[in-house]
């Protein structure tokens, strides 16, 4: 071709791929991620009727729901839902699975399993390199070369970058299959039964994955398989999950609690003698009665068999849902109002049929505590609720507090030039000297604006011998619409090692992530897991919280006002002193 023809013709090529490029921009919802499924990984999502949480809610989607993607728009998706209808919904709250590039070599084979949740995916190796997106906890994402400390990895829509190998756990892609589900439909003639409290239920086999669900102790779970120390199980709605081996304890399952022969015709019951006789195996609640007194308030179901149970709780708004396995509600009211100090109202649900499950959602009022047991003859469920008293609970304490980054490292920055370092060491002394009020020993990971390597920070805190490390950070985004409150713990390793410390970092995280979402008014991001140095070199329970969105305008603001930081100091505050009432109470 001749050379003029051949410029020519690529200035041709050139100028329609800008125009189609124009149009891909000019219209959103034309996009790379149409084709793929978005799977809701929190409780309830809100579906939108635009990209932005400005729009109108149209409707709301559960954990674990498959949603079609039509396209993209900034960090939010769009999607078609069960009706027909198309929405959007935000891609913090859902896993993009990409069909499309499943099949793609792998030049390392080699994953990268990522630890932490809103893990940086930068343009080059190392820090200093832009963020291009973030990853959550629990994706997988091809390796495809490595550079020092970090990974270059492929993302669900095709793009590249880099992350780094400490958040990151790499596996081989050849030698990782999936885990086994031929106990689902044989069963593995085992129950696990919870000897914790308030245990999570997670969504692979090891503590750096996400949690879906808390059970309380007494709880029956039928196991499903296995996989080192961790058991897979069938929770009451169906779904199944991960606990951790030594927070339950293993049975083999009675011949007296097996399921009789089901009729294939009819798919009634059947007994095994052949007699034609239907053994009904509900139970009938016979009653519910709430109580309260001397500042607990209890509930009482009784009913006409044995019968098993799970519980979970669930906020924003706080929530302990018990589901009674094998009851039907009979004649249970479907609202109890009570209104005391810990309790708002009790409902009552047919969730299941064959088999029967009855389900229980105590509303609760922030703070409040339970207990769940059930009689010895398996009939009768009690449920105990009550806020303790945090008055003389922070006497003799020590309890460090870390303000995150300072000198040298500024943290994130606002677009107003507010910078994080500032507000973390101001929200900080604001809590010490509430806690330092009320009789506590305070241990300051940093006093000033001064450079303090990170494990010198836990090293004061596990020098000091302190109870709890509470860190204080401000989260940043570069989608600027995001915005919201999380609290971290850390992720584990799987062992048994970290187990109890785990298990009370939890509980720390839920009381002062609870306050501080009832405080400040923000969304509800929820405890996350990461493999953060501060949470894992700490030898007593340890938090992160993540109070707001430096990079959101509308929270970058807050934060450059004196009560907007009262307000987070006193949320913490409360909150650590919720943690050490409650194991008082216990």
């Amino acid at each position: 071709m001749h050379l003029k023809n051949r410029l020519s013709f690529v200035f041709f090529v050139s100028l329609v791929l800008m125009l189609f490029m124009g149009i891909c921009v000019s219209y959103p919802h034309i996009s790379e991620a149409a084709g793929e499924i978005a799977v809701v990984k929190v409780d309830i999502a809100n579906i939108r009727t635009g990209p932005g949480t400005d729009n109108n809610v149209l409707t709301q989607v559960g954990l674990a729901e498959r949603l079609t993607v039509l396209g993209k728009s900034g960090d939010w998706y769009q999607v078609k839902i069960s009706n027909g209808s198309t929405g959007w919904v935000a891609g913090w709250l859902v896993a993009l699975e990409s069909a499309g590039t499943a099949n793609e070599p792998d030049i390392s084979g080699k994953t990268a399993v990522v630890n932490g949740n809103a893990v940086n995916i930068r343009s080059g190796p190392g820090t200093g390199n832009g963020v291009v997106t973030q990853v959550n906890q629990g994706d997988i994402l091809s390796v495809l070369e490595q550079s020092g400390d970090w990974y270059r990895v492929k993302l669900p829509g095709g793009s590249t970058g880099w992350v780094a190998g400490w958040l990151v756990s790499i596996k081989s892609a050849a030698t990782t299959p999936e885990p086994s589900r031929s106990a689902e439909t044989s069963g593995s003639g085992k129950t696990a039964v919870v000897t914790g409290n308030a245990v999570n239920i997670r969504n692979g086999p090891g503590t750096g994955n996400g949690v879906i669900a808390q059970v309380n102790q007494g709880n029956t779970l039928s196991v499903l398989e296995q996989s080192s120390d961790w058991y897979r199980v069938k929770l009451s709605d169906g779904s199944t999950g991960w606990v951790a081996g030594w927070l339950v304890s293993l049975r083999s399952a009675s011949a007296e609690q097996a399921s009789p022969p089901v009729n294939q015709d009819t798919g009634a019951k059947t007994p095994a003698d052949g007699s034609g006789k239907v053994d009904n195996q509900s139970a009938k609640a016979l009653s519910l009665n709430v109580s309260d007194s001397g500042g607990k308030t209890s509930a009482t179901l009784k009913a006409s068999a044995p019968f098993t149970y799970t519980s979970f709780f669930m906020s924003n708004p706080d929530r302990l849902v018990v589901d009674l396995q094998g009851v039907a509600p009979g004649d249970l009211p479907l609202n109890i109002k009570v209104d005391s100090k810990s309790v708002s109202q009790v409902r009552v649900g047919y969730f299941q049929k064959n088999p029967d499950v009855t389900r229980l959602v105590f509303e609760l009022k922030s703070g409040a505590q339970y207990q769940v047991s059930l009689s010895t003859d398996q009939k009768t469920l009690t449920v105990e609720m009550y806020i303790p008293n945090v008055s003389g609970s922070y006497r003799g304490k020590i309890i460090t507090i870390d303000p995150g980054h300072g000198g040298s490292d500024p943290g994130a920055m606002g677009a107003s030039g507010t910078k994080e370092k500032e507000v973390n060491l101001d929200i900080a002394k604001r809590v010490a000297r509430i806690l330092e009020a009320n009789g506590a020993k305070v241990v300051m990971a940093r006093s000033g604006d001064t450079d303090v390597d990170l494990y010198e920070r836990t090293g004061k805190a596990n020098n000091a011998r302190s109870d709890v490390f509470v860190s204080i950070h401000m989260n940043a985004n570069n989608d600027k619409s995001i915005g919201g409150t999380s609290t971290y713990i850390y992720s584990g390793a799987g062992s048994s090692k970290d187990a109890a410390r785990i298990q009370e970092s939890n509980n720390l995280a839920r009381y002062v992530q609870a306050e501080l979402v009832k405080t400040l008014g923000l969304r509800d991001i929820g405890i996350k897991s990461a493999n953060f140095a501060v949470l894992r070199t700490a030898n007593m329970p340890a938090i992160l919280a993540e109070v707001a969105f430096i990079s959101n305008s509308a929270e970058e603001k807050l934060m450059r006002t004196d009560s907007f930081r009262s307000k987070v100091a006193e949320a913490i505050a409360r909150g650590i002193g919720l943690y050490f009432a409650a194991k008082r109470t216990a």
